[in-house]
């Protein structure tokens, strides 16, 4: 029982915080809050999903805000340069094909993946913390998303590419976002790659010994990360069809504030998808709670990192307690 709790306490704290909220706020408890608590976690869900692959490594990835802005300007970017102009003039306006959109969302995913990879391969063959890595990166890819677009915002992108946010239903990038968590869970649980993942995490040396390819692992960790964040952002410029350079700015801390919530160690070896996603869902209804009740902004963000002290604390006195952690 006690590792039953311990594996699902994300989703148990979620299901008993949307019942104590429901029953202190009538407004919380309205479908349609519901449905915008649920379309506002997408992003973040998404970008959480990728960051704790890396968190059970026992790395971080700060670059994920920042890598998510490139990449929905690099998408956005690629859509209009491949629309054909419908009048003449310098300011004439494009017409930009359904095909033309789905090159773009390619692009601007690959994007991600590739600020992953870089990230992933100066980790493993530089030999470099990951900290110093991705803070790096992170600088790189938001002056690179201003640098392309001038620091303008890019619009005049077609109302089809809108059905990626959700134009068309707030459950479209829910389920988009479900259903990728469920896939990396189940790569997780089930598949010798998501057993190298907690190897290299629970112990890197031990996992090297077995046999595990943990640079190997490492390096796709990284790439995977990158590649969901760069998801993400094109995801984030199609809720308005406007790619913003300065998007997605402090998501990497929202992410990483979830993989905790989650249940993730900062330490590695532990976390997962769905734990993740509950902890973008268990923020995101926090934040809307105080919203409704009229709670300052300043509060929210004093609550949700209190949160992530004492979720962080206990882990600590728990992995202490196993004889886990020792003090130097």
């Amino acid at each position: 029982m006690k590792r039953f709790l311990a594996r699902h306490s994300p989703l148990l704290i979620l299901a008993a915080l949307c019942i104590v909220l429901a029953l202190l706020s009538e407004d919380f408890r309205r479908p349609g809050n519901l449905q915008r608590v649920a379309y506002r976690t997408a992003v973040i869900g998404i970008i959480a999903t990728g960051q704790v692959l890396v968190i059970i490594t026992a790395g971080i990835d700060l670059s994920v805000g920042s890598v998510a802005a490139l990449a929905g300007v690099a998408g956005c970017m690629t859509m209009k340069g491949m629309g054909v102009p419908i009048d003449e003039g310098p300011g004439a306006e494009l017409a930009i094909s359904n095909f033309a959109v789905f090159v773009g969302v390619i692009v601007g995913t690959l994007t991600g993946l590739v600020c992953g990879a870089a990230n992933g391969l100066l980790v493993t063959k530089g030999k470099i913390q990951p900290f110093i890595v991705t803070l790096g990166m992170m600088m790189v890819a938001r002056g690179l998303a201003l640098l392309l677009s001038n620091a303008v915002s890019i619009s005049g992108l077609p109302e089809s590419f809108k059905h990626l946010g959700g134009s068309r239903g707030w459950y479209i990038p829910v389920a988009i976002t479900v259903l990728i968590a469920l896939v990396f869970a189940v790569a997780l649980a089930f598949t010798r790659f998501g057993r190298a993942i907690y190897a290299t995490g629970g112990n890197r040396s031990a996992a090297r010994l077995s046999g595990v390819p943990v640079d190997r692992v490492r390096l796709y960790a990284y790439s995977l990360c990158g590649l969901l964040a760069g998801f993400a952002g094109v995801m984030l410029a199609s809720r308005t069809a406007v790619a913003q350079p300065t998007a997605a700015e402090g998501y990497e801390l929202d992410a990483i504030a979830a993989c905790v919530i989650g249940g993730a160690s900062l330490m590695g070896g532990e976390g997962g998808c769905i734990g993740a996603l509950a902890g973008a869902l268990i923020m995101k209804v926090l934040v809307n709670f105080c919203n409704l009740v009229g709670f300052d902004v300043f509060w929210q963000k004093i609550l949700v990192g209190a949160l992530i002290i004492l979720l962080v604390f206990y882990d600590n006195v728990r992995k202490r307690r196993a004889g886990l952690l020792r003090e130097d």
